[in-house]
């Protein structure tokens, strides 16, 4: 009964890697989310299983398959694969990283730096001689900001330094580091130049709109690729991007990457 055989063999196969996530889990629930390293884990699991946090906004944007958005066959560099809380997941980072690789962006940009992991991934998948700039709020900023950050995104600017995870690098020559409040910063210079926008910054909706509006503005004659970070999970972005998909005729080809919490406008 070789088929039997099998499945039992497939069956006692099962037991150690059962024993030792029982074990992680105990761990990782335990103490183990005193670490953002684990605190990403746990966000990713709970996306797993379909858990929403207390997100109240409608999903309202199509959803678009990854491979619609980028070949499956497209190949491109990872760097920095861990996440942390606050990061975007492996596999939203293997997307936009197909998506830059696929797309050969000459001049990109980035509203949210903070440790710099999307930043470095940005800058090793565009073409030789590309350059990435890069915004973030300093620490002194946070209590003086035009509109109120969420108390959660405190932890994200109140750090020692931005873009940890690039400098250094050999990626770092290429990545432009700017500092300042997205809602009050002239980013008139950076208009019509950009092929690739990441919006990451602040999930309020007075911050997501805020920010849209300009990485519009920036895309090199109206056209190139804007992605946004958490829709579905933060309601500013939800919210922010279901009227923007609703009222602003430049956002109706905004859609949903599908298993993640990108969303993508083609324009």
């Amino acid at each position: 009964m070789p088929g039997r055989r099998g499945a039992v063999r497939r069956a006692l196969g099962f037991v150690r890697p059962y024993i030792f996530g029982a074990g992680a889990a105990i761990y990782l629930f335990a103490v183990g989310w005193t670490r953002w390293r684990h605190r990403a884990a746990i966000v990713d699991l709970c996306r797993h299983f379909g858990y929403r946090y207390d997100a109240r906004e409608p999903t309202e944007l199509p959803v678009a398959s990854a491979s619609a958005i980028a070949p499956s066959g497209t190949l491109f560099e990872i760097r920095e694969i861990d996440a942390v809380d606050g990061n975007v997941s492996e596999r939203e980072l293997i997307t936009i990283c197909r998506l830059v690789r696929a797309s050969s962006p000459a001049e990109l940009f980035e509203f949210g730096t903070f440790d710099g992991r999307t930043t470095l991934n940005l800058a090793v998948n565009a073409p030789a001689g590309a350059r990435v700039r890069t915004i973030d709020l300093p620490r002194e900023y946070v209590g003086s900001s035009v509109a109120p950050i969420h108390s959660h995104e405190v932890q994200y600017a109140d750090k020692d330094v931005s873009g940890a995870r690039f400098l250094g690098s050999d990626a770092a020559s290429r990545i432009v580091q700017l500092f300042g409040d997205s809602g009050s910063f002239d980013f008139a210079p950076y208009y019509g130049i950009m092929d690739f926008v990441f919006v990451d910054a602040s999930h309020t909706y007075e911050y997501v709109i805020n920010d849209s509006l300009h990485a519009l503005r920036m895309l090199r004659e109206g056209r190139g690729n804007i992605v946004w970070h958490d829709y579905s999970r933060w309601d500013g972005v939800t919210r922010g991007l279901n009227e923007l998909r609703r009222l602003h005729p430049a956002f109706r080809g905004l859609s949903w990457i599908e298993g993640t919490t990108l969303a993508r406008l083609h324009a």
